[in-house]
């Protein structure tokens, strides 16, 4: 059986963006196993002392239930180059452990910090983030992303981001991009768009 996970930020031991990693979690459940009752993540959470100052990723492994929850101490990476890696099979709809496809993509990086991933032409995500696109201070997201995240999702939501096709070819029209995942918000980690790698 096919196992998922669901990666939590916590802030000085408050829990981020629950219901929303819930959401993906039981969207996953019942399309991979057909279950329809849903799994409360937040009952599976019990932040150990050690871990209630500073950010720290909790890590909840799943299936038809719970079955791991861990916790770490979580750091921003410092990103300063991105590889453009073009691949027109990949697929990664529910955030699966196994993830054979994505690091092969990322092991073609070369000296760079990060791949891009371009489908068909078009952008959709760097290896573990989301991406957000800024041009005359305004941010847009590629419509199709690989994964949409809840940080992501979270930004959708309140209108701080458009959801937008971007073109590989079209890239150097924004002026910089950031880097954003569940536990990385906008403008943690941002790269001008020459630091890209074609």
């Amino acid at each position: 059986m096919v196992q998922l996970v669901e990666s939590i930020k916590i802030l000085n031991g408050r829990c981020y963006n629950l219901s929303l990693h819930e959401a993906r979690a039981n969207r996953s459940r019942k399309e991979l196993f057909h279950l329809d009752t849903p799994i409360h993540l937040k009952y599976f959470i019990d932040i150990p002392e050690a871990f209630q100052h500073g950010l720290v990723k909790c890590r909840i492994v799943y299936d038809t239930n719970v079955r791991q929850v861990t916790y770490h101490e979580y750091a921003v990476r410092n990103i300063q180059a991105l590889k453009l890696i073009n691949s027109d099979h990949i697929n990664y709809h529910h955030k699966f452990v196994e993830r054979s496809e994505l690091d092969h993509l990322f092991s073609q990086k070369g000296d760079c910090d990060e791949i891009i991933i371009v489908k068909h032409g078009w952008v959709t995500d760097a290896f573990y983030y989301n991406l957000v696109f800024e041009k005359n201070g305004r941010f847009y997201t590629p419509l199709h992303p690989l994964l949409p995240g809840v940080q992501r999702q979270k930004l959708l939501n309140i209108g701080h981001i458009s959801a937008i096709a971007i073109h590989h070819d079209n890239i150097q029209e924004y002026d910089q991009v950031h880097l954003i995942n569940s536990l990385t918000t906008l403008h943690q980690i941002t790269l001008k768009t020459n630091q890209i790698r074609m």
